[in-house]
């Protein structure tokens, strides 16, 4: 006879052994730990790559602040420019450049009476 059934012969259940969470995390702590190393690991380099992209974009912004201070002195040395392209002084002067002369007195023309025709 086997031993199963000298066991169940006798009406004795065969020992079972009992595996608490405790034994099984014992049995298994270097699984665990390699699961563990990798989670922290996806961790990481999720930090870095979010972090990277937010230093990318402050960099990004910092160039476009300093194209926009650089725009902005662009712009006042254009009105620079405009406010004294306007001015009587500059116009005066170019006058004399394309060779106008000062008008003297102008002389209007009377036509006379004004004449009205009647309509038919």
């Amino acid at each position: 006879m086997s031993v199963v059934s000298s066991i169940a012969a006798c009406n004795i259940e065969p020992i079972v052994p009992h595996v608490t969470v405790w034994s099984f995390l014992k049995t298994k702590i270097v699984f665990f730990n390699i699961i563990s190393l990798c989670a922290v690991c996806v961790l990481v380099a999720a930090y870095i790559f979010f972090v990277n992209g937010d230093i990318a974009k402050g960099y990004k912004i910092r160039e476009l602040e300093t194209r926009l201070s650089e725009l902005e002195l662009q712009n006042q040395q254009l009105e620079v420019v405009a406010r004294e392209s306007q001015s009587l002084e500059h116009v005066a002067y170019s006058v004399k450049m394309m060779g106008f002369v000062k008008a003297k007195m102008p002389t209007y023309i009377h036509a006379g009476a004004p004449s009205v025709a009647m309509a038919k």
